[in-house]
């Protein structure tokens, strides 16, 4: 099953309007792409662990930080 493409357009139309780096968007999009095509198990935990750490760490605040675990 692949991703749908209104999906794909929404993720980056909320990444552009929330002021975030289009990098941001294509990490969410590539993620999103390797669970619906079965490459990625939604159940593994530290995959996912992995994946949020590194669209926290993308993620800026208001006050221009970047997104951090803890």
């Amino acid at each position: 099953m692949s991703l749908d493409s209104k999906i794909t357009e929404g993720i980056r139309e909320a990444v552009a309007e929330a002021g975030q780096d289009p990098k941001l968007a294509q990490r969410l999009i590539a993620w999103m792409t390797a669970v619906t095509s079965s490459n990625e198990d939604v159940n593994d935990s530290d995959a996912a662990e992995r994946r949020l750490e590194v669209l926290y760490e993308s993620t800026t605040t208001s006050r221009g930080d970047t997104g951090e675990l803890f």
